[in-house]
C-alpha cells in the first residue's frame, strides 16, 4: 500500500530537519573544541550567549562565569572609557566586519595581546541580530616585536653614541695634531738649544737630563702621531679602487729607504695581482708590516723581508665562516727576525701592547694594532705565525 503523499512529505521534512540539527550540531561542537581561538557569539548588545574550549583557555572565565555578561568585560579600564568596545560594534554592524589588535583583559588580571575580528550576523532581511567573535592569542608575538623594536631603537641610539664619539675623536685629534704637538715642539727646540749655546756652562749631569728630556719629548711625539694613526684607521673615509701593489710596495721602500740602507735590509717580492683597497690606508699598513720587520731584526742579522701577493678563491681559505665562491686577496709579509712566542699571537695587536722594553726596541705598540684595523676596515682579517729566533709571517686576507 503506497504511503500517502501528504505523510511522505512530512517523513521527508523531518528528516532534512533531523539532518540540518545534526550538522548544527556537529558545527557547534566542532566550534565548542578549538582551543586555540576564543570562538563566541554575541547579541546586538554585545552579550554573550555562548562560549568555547579557546574561549577559557585564552581569557580564563567558564561559561557559566561569562555567558550573559558583556564582552566590553574583556577590555582594559583605558579602553572602556575611550568607547572601544561600542565603537567595535558599530563598525562591525555598519560595515559586516570589525578587527582589531590590543591588550585585553584575562579573569585574573592579567593582559595578553589579542587580535580580534568581529563579524556581524544577518537575518533574511539583513539586520543585524548578532555578533560572532574570534580572538587569537599573540602575546608571543608580540612580545617579539617589541623585543625588536626594542633592540632597533638601542642600535640607534648606540649609533647616536658613536657618532657623538666620533665627533669627539675627531676633536681630540685636532687638539692632538696642533695643540698636544706645539709644547711638545718647543720643548724639543728650547733643549736643543739649550745644549748648543750652554754646553759649557752644563754639567755632564744636567747635559744628560737634558738629552733624556729630548728622548721623552720625541717619544711622546711618536705616540700621538700613531695614535692619530690609529684614530684615523678606523674610518672609511676614501674610495675603493684597483691599486697596484707592486707601486705601493716600492712607495714604501722610498720611504724608508735610510733605514733599509742602514740596516742592510733585503726586500724581496712576488706580486702576483692588484688589490681593490683603499690605496691611502693599504700603502699605512705595508709601511707599518715592513717597519715592524726591520724594527725587530737580529743581531748581526740584515732583515731579509719576502712580500707575497696573490688572488685565492675562498675554497682555498682554511677558514669555515667565509663563501668558498668569494675571491681574496692574500697578502703575506714573512721576515728572518726575533720572532715570538705563540702565544702572544693575538696579544701584539691590542694597542700598546709590547713583548719587548721601549729601551731594547723602540716603537709605542701602536702599529700593529693599526693593520688590524686597516684588514677590518677592507671587510679582511690578519693572522700571525712566528717563533722565537726564526722570524714572523703575517698573513692578511681581504675580499676582492
Amino acid at each position: 500500500m503506497n504511503e500517502n503523499p501528504y505523510l511522505q512529505k512530512i517523513h521527508e521534512l523531518e528528516n532534512a530537519i533531523h539532518s540540518l540539527n545534526n550538522r548544527y550540531n556537529l558545527h557547534e561542537l566542532m566550534i565548542s573544541e578549538i582551543e586555540d581561538y576564543a570562538i563566541f557569539a554575541l547579541n546586538r548588545e554585545g552579550i554573550v550567549e555562548n562560549w568555547n574550549k579557546g574561549a577559557e583557555k585564552i581569557k580564563g572565565y567558564r561559561a557559566e562565569e561569562i555567558i550573559g555578561q558583556k564582552f566590553s568585560i574583556f577590555y582594559t579600564s583605558h579602553d572602556r572609557q575611550e568607547g572601544l568596545p561600542d565603537k567595535l560594534l558599530s563598525q562591525a554592524a555598519q560595515n559586516g566586519k570589525a578587527t582589531h589588535e590590543g591588550w585585553r583583559k584575562r579573569k585574573d588580571g592579567s593582559l595578553f595581546w589579542g587580535s580580534v575580528v568581529l563579524t556581524a550576523i544577518h537575518d533574511q532581511q539583513m539586520r543585524v541580530i548578532g555578533f560572532s567573535k574570534v580572538t587569537r592569542d599573540l602575546t608571543e608575538k608580540k612580545q617579539q616585536e617589541d623585543q625588536l623594536l626594542l633592540n632597533a631603537r638601542q642600535l640607534e641610539e648606540k649609533n647616536t653614541e658613536l657618532q657623538k664619539m666620533n665627533s669627539e675623536l675627531e676633536s681630540f685629534a685636532y687638539v692632538s695634531s696642533h695643540d698636544l704637538q706645539e709644547p711638545l715642539r718647543k720643548i724639543q727646540t728650547f733643549a736643543s738649544l739649550i745644549l748648543e749655546r750652554e754646553v759649557n756652562t752644563l754639567s755632564d749631569t744636567g747635559k744628560d737630563y737634558f738629552r733624556r728630556m729630548q728622548s721623552a719629548a720625541g717619544r711622546m711625539q711618536m705616540l700621538i702621531e700613531d695614535l692619530l694613526s690609529y684614530s684615523r684607521a678606523g674610518t672609511k673615509l676614501g674610495n675603493f679602487i684597483n691599486s697596484s701593489i707592486s707601486e705601493m710596495v716600492y712607495e714604501a721602500q722610498k720611504e724608508l729607504k735610510d733605514t733599509l740602507e742602514q740596516k742592510k735590509a733585503v726586500i724581496e717580492t712576488d706580486i702576483r695581482c692588484e688589490a681593490r683597497v683603499i690605496p691611502f690606508q693599504f700603502r699605512q699598513l705595508l709601511m707599518n708590516l715592513i717597519s715592524n720587520s726591520l724594527k725587530f731584526q737580529q743581531k748581526d742579522k740584515p732583515p731579509r723581508i719576502r712580500i707575497l701577493a696573490e688572488r685565492l678563491n675562498g675554497n682555498n681559505i682554511n677558514r669555515k665562516d667565509i663563501d668558498p665562491e668569494k675571491v681574496f686577496c692574500h697578502l703575506s709579509i714573512r721576515d728572518n727576525g726575533i720572532g715570538f712566542e705563540e702565544i702572544y699571537k693575538d696579544r701584539i695587536f691590542e694597542v700598546f701592547q709590547r713583548l719587548h722594553g721601549k729601551d731594547e726596541y723602540e716603537g709605542t705598540g701602536v702599529g700593529l694594532a693599526i693593520v688590524k684595523k686597516i684588514a677590518e676596515n677592507h671587510q679582511g682579517w690578519i693572522e700571525v705565525s712566528s717563533e722565537s729566533g726564526k722570524g714572523s709571517s703575517f698573513d692578511i686576507y681581504f675580499p676582492q
